[in-house]
């Protein structure tokens, strides 16, 4: 059985956790806070860092894009959560990465603030993140907008993909770890999408860890 390494508190992880429980991919998890344990860390990554998904033959797998792409390969198009190609493929893929990046600005602005002696802290700094994350997180509430009000649909149309996975997670990790950044009433389209996915069985599966 596969084994995905990695915490719930790494939105990377869990966007991981929460796909393979969505195609139903059997794995096992090892809770690993690579902070409280750097060694095990680079044990498992050469640059330390999670999730780290390894294969029932020991290969190990690093970076979360790059294990969804083994896992919508694995599973087929059939069941991928990324359309297999056209316009729908590249919006999907460019979603994917406004969330993602959004998570990069946003945990690099956690770190200067977590990481730094308070007299070392570059406050311009953090707030030029803090302005590329909200730019992220306004794009990808415009295209939630998109929706028609309450009629079920996801970021991409009727089928749930890796787009909205990646969206979800976001905003739930940002709600716990920059709150500033998600205050009530910024990104409504965004929000409800977020509250519909968390409801999901497979989101409730992989809860969101406090710090």
């Amino acid at each position: 059985m596969m084994k995905l390494i990695g915490r719930n508190l790494s939105p990377y992880t869990r966007r991981v956790a929460v796909a393979m429980t969505l195609l139903d991919v059997p794995h096992s998890r090892e809770y690993l806070s690579v902070t409280a344990d750097p060694e095990r860390g680079l044990e498992l990554n050469p640059v330390g860092r999670v999730p780290v998904l390894e294969l029932e033959d020991g290969e190990r797998l690093i970076e979360s894009a790059a294990i969804l792409d083994y896992l919508m390969d694995l599973v087929g198009p059939a069941k991928s959560l990324v359309p297999a190609h056209g316009k729908a493929r590249r919006d999907c893929i460019q979603l994917m990465a406004i969330g993602s990046g959004v998570l990069d600005k946003a945990v690099n602005a956690i770190y200067e603030v977590r990481r730094r002696p308070a007299e070392k802290v570059h406050e311009p700094w953090r707030q030029h993140l803090l302005r590329q994350a909200s730019g992220g997180l306004a794009a990808l509430d415009a295209q939630a907008a998109t929706r028609k009000p309450n009629d079920g649909t996801w970021l991409l149309g009727e089928q749930l993909s890796l787009a909205d996975v990646t969206a979800a997670v976001t905003v739930s990790f940002l709600r716990v770890m920059v709150p500033e950044l998600v205050t009530d009433g910024l990104y409504p389209a965004l929000y409800a999408l977020t509250e519909k996915a968390e409801a999901m069985p497979a989101f409730r599966a992989h809860p969101l860890e406090t710090p």
